[in-house]
């Protein structure tokens, strides 16, 4: 042990050779017999210093998490076991450990008895839950808490993994004890201390994370829900003596105290809006709807009686509560919108609630203006970023009025608008500029229901020109930035302009905001200008100066490295295309520099998993580069794409692209490859050539998948195949090129790691090898015949597309050589299986690639000496041939349905341009306004969230049945529609190398050769013949070669 303290000592080395060798010396010594019991005896050692304990509790953590389960992982790294005595000497002094160990050091140990408990419990730790519960009954406050710690590590562990069975044995052996004790300590006279807080924060999360996805029938009885509810609304109620708190605010946000009543807030939220509101539970949680109804009718009200009062007390200044407990009250709120009942007892409050409560949260506030002081970028991603907005306390409150003003509008909206109107007429007299920001804020709120109500539409142009567009050249930074927001949700949600010098004056502030001297009002003025171009008159302003928009774009992404202007770039781009065309080398330049910057600076922080792929750093608004880096690629894809009509420029686009893309193979950064090869995709389809520095493109692909992007030969696919299909006569001469495909088509038919859709496209793959590479893979035809033989006759339903896909390729095969082929099938004893298979694919295949690989397969074998064959199919030439025309038949009507397809998709196009003109024309865009229906006061809202909800539910449903091998009655319906919409847009868009063979002709051929040549053989085969099938081939022998389009 002293050893290894001497090694956790050294891991912790300012030199960085000290802590490579200490690290070493951890690996070299992990798999010994009771090296992880030592290490964990040093953990729980009080004599040890506490900086080596926590060192040595991290590495404890972390090895137990990834080996103490001893299955192996698909695809995962070597699992390194823990011995049987290391696991018993661990078990027997876990709990006493989590007891006595410091903060520092407990956290790590809990999460490992988290880990061990999902392992182990019940079956390798039967007394887990008995030990657990002596410490809860102790008279030691220490043992209580480190009790309640491992229950809730207990529950954690079982919340998803086979949650719902554990749960109920869980549920009453452990809930009324810590209920008991949560009791007597808030009745305790040290109630406000944080001591207690911290117990009671971990007991109100143990009953959180214990109802995360179902509630026990002893959470739904009578007596827990009664006794429970009371106790939840003790401690949100709960008036903490101030002298046990911080001062701070932000202190108070994480004191014990407040923790533990968010999580009261939660779990009351989350009984109510999961599983007591009966108008909201989807179909797979009927179950809940005896115990809805009863909640919904008794507990709800009483809640809500509750959280009234202390919004109350918060708008009189009397009771502070935190950012959360605003969050939760507010969330409630909204859902006791929806519910007839719970909406007659909020209705009469919601005026004074907004104005009191809501609206003060809306206002710009001193911590806004730190904020944006402090870091602008910061302001930017807090209110511009949806995601951000999720879970903060304006997001809550706006949503709360959003979900009024539409749910309920006929009762509500007009008094919130009348609020509204009442505050900016009262500006600047009676009424601040903050305050007018509040009032704008709820006009965000509020904005569909404004643009959709047939009262206000009209008027909304009048009120922007009167108090939102003058507010463009406000002195108050936060009034300009709030302007350029209304103007452009509301453009964007389809505001009618009435007045074209309105439209004109918007557009002329916002151009104005685009250059203020403040980050947030030129991002936001950016995005409102994004919405604005789909006007004709602003279209037609901004095309001469479109170059000098996307530079202020671009200057503006790499100020802020946020995602959050990249559809405005992309949209610039889409709009005014033929204008930046000039400038789109430079523009792509760039960019591709802001891509790598972006890159290289996440990397900087990121770790490499032991598969080798490179972890982007997600955390500290990391993900925000990701996504802008992202961003940067959609944008340059926009500009490809329009320069599809210009090699020239698409050459020049080119040698700025492939830097990037080949940084990020290299790198492995894997989450950016879908939209990288996305760039190498279109470049080579739109230049029909694939250039020396593609085909560089192309090995640093087979690297890659080789490596760390195995997953993702779907994305690596369209690239392969362009450089295949517009490289032929390179990679005909190139062994390396040809041993590379044939390589990834086996690793992904055979790989561990991968799955049904690698191996798909992995005979796609093929599918392109064999057909364009004729002769040029003659040494690896059956390896890859052989590769997906066992596919062939898969009767699994799941795999129902890697068979069709696997005859394909054997298809291909025949087309390659047929002759190598059968010798390959014969060599298997797989002819007759296979043909069997090939004979019940052949009424199913629709797509006319399929149906002329089909044809051509058929004549390639029937070209071949009949004596030649093996018996089984000398046999049944006729049936051959028949099916030969049966195919041939069936392909003009596949090809005219294919070009009515492309036609439909090329009108559609049409159709949606002029549909965004028209629109544009008008003054606005076409809005769903479904989801803003009306709904009077004795009824239930029910709308799109019941949608979701019902969605997911069969979702589930659906998942559940495949685990159990069951199947529901919809679900081939609905995923034999699924695969038939794919089949299509596959269709459209693939360019055959079968398209230009000219099957009909080659089928007179392969006739007249029998009928002249081997007449005997045809004097045997129509003798087989029915009159029918003889009419049949005479019209396949007269069908025309017809060309196939394509997009």
């Amino acid at each position: 042990m002293d050893a290894l303290v001497q090694v956790f000592t050294h891991s912790l080395d300012p030199n960085p050779n000290a802590r490579k060798a200490a690290e070493l010396e951890l690996k070299k010594v992990e798999s010994q017999d009771g090296m992880l019991s030592s290490v964990f005896q040093i953990v729980a050692s009080a004599q040890v210093d506490a900086s080596v304990r926590q060192a040595a509790a991290i590495y404890f953590k972390n090895r137990v998490r990834r080996h103490w389960d001893s299955t192996p992982v698909r695809g995962g790294p070597a699992v390194v076991s823990i011995s049987q005595t290391d696991r018993d000497a661990i078990k027997a002094i876990l709990l006493q450990t989590l007891v006595e160990a410091p903060t520092p050091v407990r956290v790590h140990v809990a999460s490992a008895l988290g880990t061990v408990a999902r392992c182990d419990f019940p079956d390798q730790w039967p007394n887990l839950m008995d030990q657990i519960g002596q410490l809860l009954q102790s008279q030691d406050a220490q043992q209580v808490y480190g009790g309640l710690r491992a229950l809730l590590e207990v529950v954690r562990a079982y919340r998803w993994n086979n949650g719902v069975k554990m749960m109920e044995q869980l549920a009453p052996a452990t809930l009324p004890l810590i209920l008991q004790t949560g009791n007597n300590l808030l009745n305790s006279d040290n109630a406000s201390s944080s001591q207690v807080g911290e117990i009671l924060y971990v007991i109100l999360k143990i009953y959180k994370t214990s109802m995360h996805t179902e509630l026990t029938k002893h959470q739904q009885s009578h007596e827990s829900i009664v006794s429970w509810g009371t106790f939840l609304l003790q401690v949100v109620q709960k008036e903490i003596d101030p002298s046990q708190l911080p001062s701070d605010d932000d202190a108070k946000e994480i004191a014990p105290w407040w923790k533990a009543k968010k999580w009261a807030f939660h779990s009351l939220n989350k009984l109510f809006s999961r599983y007591g509101n009966p108008s909201q539970l989807p179909s797979d949680m009927k179950n809940y709807k005896p115990f809805a109804e009863h909640f919904v009718q008794t507990f709800a009200p009483e809640i809500l009686k509750v959280y009234l009062r202390i919004a109350d007390a918060n708008s009189q200044g009397n009771m502070w509560i935190s950012k959360k407990a605003f969050y939760f009250l507010c969330m409630f709120f909204t859902e006791c919108v929806k519910p007839k009942s719970t909406w007659a007892l909020l209705k009469p409050h919601v005026l004074q609630l907004t104005q009191s409560f809501i609206f003060p949260r809306l206002c710009f506030s001193e911590e806004d203006d730190e904020l944006w002081e402090l870091d602008a970028v910061d302001f930017v991603r807090a209110n511009l970023d949806p995601f951000e907005e999720v879970g903060s306390a304006s997001g809550s409150a706006a949503t709360f009025v959003q979900t009024v003003a539409s749910k309920r509008t006929k009762s509500s909206f007009m008094p919130l608008l009348e609020f509204v109107t009442s505050v900016v007429n009262a500006y600047p007299a009676q009424r601040s500029a903050k305050e007018k920001d509040g009032a704008f804020h709820l006009c965000r709120a509020m904005d569909l229901t404004m643009v959709n109500h047939e009262k206000v539409s009209g008027m909304l142009d009048s009120f922007f020109a009167q108090h939102v567009i003058p507010e463009m050249k406000s002195e108050h930074k936060f009034l300009r930035y709030r302007a350029c927001d209304l103007i452009k949700a509301f453009d964007h949600n389809g505001m009618q302009w009435s007045n074209n010098a309105t439209l004109e004056a918007a557009f002329r502030g916002v151009m104005d905001c685009i250059g203020d001297a403040e980050l947030p009002v030129r991002v936001v003025a950016a995005e409102a200008i994004g919405s604005l171009i789909d006007h004709d008159e602003v279209h037609e302003a901004m095309a001469p100066n479109a170059a000098r928009l996307m530079q202020e774009l671009l200057k503006l992404s790499d100020e802020t490295d946020l995602d959050i202007l990249s559809p405005t770039k992309s949209k610039v781009v889409a709009n005014f295309g033929e204008e930046l065309l000039p400038f789109s080398i430079q523009l792509t330049q760039q960019m591709a520099e802001s891509y790598m910057r972006l890159v290289n600076e996440n990397l900087e922080s990121a770790d490499r998993d032991p598969d080798g792929t490179m972890e982007l750093n997600l955390d500290n608004h990391e993900d925000d580069k990701l996504f802008a880096a992202m961003g940067c690629l959609n944008t340059i894809f926009q500009i490809i794409a329009s320069a599809e009509s210009k090699p020239e420029i698409l050459e020049k686009l080119e040698e700025v692209v492939l830097p990037i893309v080949a940084f990020t193979l290299e790198k492995d950064c894997v989450e950016l490859f879908d939209d990288c090869l996305e760039l190498t995709d279109t470049l080579t389809y739109y230049q029909k050539k694939v250039s020396p520095g593609m085909w560089h493109i192309f090995t640093l692909i087979y690297k890659s998948f080789k490596g760390a992007g195995i997953d993702y030969l779907s994305e690596m696919l369209p690239t392969i195949d362009n450089c295949v299909s517009y490289g032929v006569e390179v990679v005909q001469q190139s062994q390396e090129y040809k041993s590379m495909l044939v390589d990834i088509f086996l690793t992904a038919m055979t790989s561990d790691q991968l799955g049904i859709t690698d191996q798909v496209a992995a005979c796609k793959l093929a599918d392109v090898i064999l057909l364009l590479l004729r002769g040029g893979v003659d040494e690896a035809l059956a390896q890859i015949v052989n590769a997906v033989l066992p596919h062939t006759v898969d009767e699994e339903k799941i795999k129902a597309d890697v068979r069709k896909w696997s005859i394909i390729v054997v298809l291909d095969a025949l087309v390659y050589n047929a002759a190598a082929t059968l010798q390959v099938l014969e060599a298997a004893n797989a002819t007759t299986a296979l043909f069997g298979a090939v004979t019940s694919l052949l009424p199913k295949l629709t797509r006319v690639h399929e149906k002329k690989v089909a044809s051509s397969a058929i004549m390639q074998l029937l070209a071949l000496e009949p004596a030649s064959l093996p018996a089984a199919l000398q046999n049944n030439l006729a049936a051959f041939l028949v099916a030969l025309a049966t195919q041939l038949d069936g392909l003009p009507e596949a090809i005219k349905k294919r070009n009515e397809m492309l036609e439909a998709f090329e009108n559609d196009e049409d159709e949606d341009e002029e549909n965004e003109t028209s629109f544009a024309s008008s003054g606005g865009v076409n809005v769903d306004t479904s989801g803003f229906e009306d709904v009077d006061d004795d009824r239930d809202v029910v709308d799109e969230d019941n949608e979701y909800l019902e969605m997911f539910a069969r979702e589930r449903a659906k998942l559940r049945a495949r685990a159990n091998g069951e199947e529901l009655e919809d679900d081939d319906d609905e995923e034999d529609d699924f695969e038939e919409e794919d089949d299509e847009e596959d269709e459209l868009s693939y360019e055959s190398p079968m398209d230009a063979v000219p099957v009909f002709e080659q089928f007179r051929q392969l006739l007249g050769s029998y009928q002249s040549q081997r007449p005997e053989v045809w004097a045997k085969i129509t003798q087989q013949l029915t009159q029918d099938q003889m009419q049949l081939i005479q019209q396949a022998a007269e069908g025309q070669d017809e060309r196939v389009k394509t997009l």
